[in-house]
């Protein structure tokens, strides 16, 4: 079965789907009882650090960070620190603070926050210079933070800690990627779901344990970690890994489209599952806020493509577009190389320094190890 075959996508953007909306709701009911994610994210990525290890082994190609036909050479050990440091600390806060709020916040609530992931990608390269402003840009980042505003308004269980937490998450995705962009893909090197695991989980995973050492010391209570079971945190692990190796199938083998149709799907159901699973309640304000948020972040998928399209008015220019894309384009097609919207990167570009796969933050890539 090849990996372009409608079967195959399926097959792949299915495991994509699944094992996302398994290892959020996972991690939020593990956390429930092990309330220690600096060294649950530590060991996440120690057992990331072995598995790709496996993975460079027998498929060296899969992890590669260098482009021989541009004849940039691979990253060694110490140009990969002097590089990726400022993106591997990011990614640490990121990481802690996501699964910190999960402690504090319903999983539908703080996904429902993640859908703002893109603004803070799109504002941090504006102050790095990697984007550009744009007036009509901003007016869907304005309809995304209008809606979740509303939805914030609308939790039942707001905690001001946690929702800190979640932002602080954000704003950690958002220097991330720009800092990914400014540094490494600024060099050549191309990071896929998988070659990012093999480049920064090293760094995260020990900058990761001095924190739990100097901070969370209770953490480290073997009582404590067996009665959890080490099972459970072996198969925590596993997953979150396993889940990095679809995203990158599903990058390769999908276009933009069916992607970007997939990702909202992961999104209901990550919702959905906390509610059914866990017990978290949504109200009417939240439904409300949350399809304004999407609204919006659909639209800055499309926009952001070409904002100098929408100078006029981002609706009239989108119900046009809209009409001119039925003209031309009446279906979409599986093995169609078109750019993905706000939830995903072109398949032939860099997963990770795309302003759209930041949109899947926490909860697709290298992103949701913890």
């Amino acid at each position: 079965m090849e990996l372009s075959s409608p079967r195959a996508v399926a097959v792949v953007l299915t495991a994509w789907v699944a094992l996302s909306a398994s290892l959020i709701i996972f991690n939020a009911e593990l956390l429930s009882s092990f309330r220690h994610p600096i060294l649950l994210t530590c060991w996440h990525q120690f057992v990331s650090v072995v598995l790709i290890l496996g993975v460079r082994a027998a498929f060296p190609s899969l992890v590669s960070t260098g482009d021989p036909e541009k004849g940039i050479a691979p990253l060694t050990l110490w140009s990969a620190v002097g590089l990726g440091l400022p993106v591997a600390v990011c990614q640490s806060i990121g990481l802690v603070s996501g699964n910190t709020a999960i402690m504090y916040l319903s999983v539908a609530f703080c996904q429902m926050v993640k859908a703002f992931t893109p603004a803070c990608v799109y504002v941090s390269g504006c102050a790095f210079g990697t984007q550009q402003w744009s007036l009509p840009i901003a007016k869907c980042l304005f309809v995304i933070t209008f809606g979740l505003v509303v939805t914030s308004m609308g939790e039942l269980k707001f905690n001001w800690f946690g929702f800190l937490m979640q932002v602080i998450a954000l704003v950690s995705e958002g220097l991330r990627i720009t800092f990914l962009e400014l540094r490494l893909k600024a060099q050549g090197h191309k990071l896929n779901a998988l070659s990012s695991v093999m480049v920064f989980a090293p760094m995260v995973c020990g900058m990761l344990f001095l924190s739990a050492l100097l901070f969370d010391q209770s953490a480290f209570d073997a009582e404590q970690i067996a009665g959890v079971g080490v099972g459970i945190f072996g198969a925590n692990a596993v997953l979150a890994f396993l889940l990095n190796i679809a995203i990158y199938l599903a990058i390769q083998c999908a276009s933009g489209l069916v992607f970007t149709l997939a990702g909202i799907l992961k999104d209901f159901l990550i919702v959905a599952g906390s509610c059914m699973l866990q017990g978290s309640q949504i109200t009417a304000t939240q439904l409300v806020g949350y399809t304004i948020a999407m609204v919006g972040l659909q639209a800055f998928g499309v926009v952001s493509r070409s904002p100098s399209d929408f100078e006029g008015g981002v609706v009239m220019a989108m119900f046009r577009k809209a009409l001119e894309g039925e003209a031309k384009e009446p279906r979409a097609s599986l093995s169609s190389d078109s750019t993905l919207t706000a939830d995903s990167s072109s398949c032939e570009d860099d997963e990770e320094t795309s302003l759209g796969q930041a949109s899947q933050a926490q909860i697709g890539g290298v992103k949701v190890l913890g």
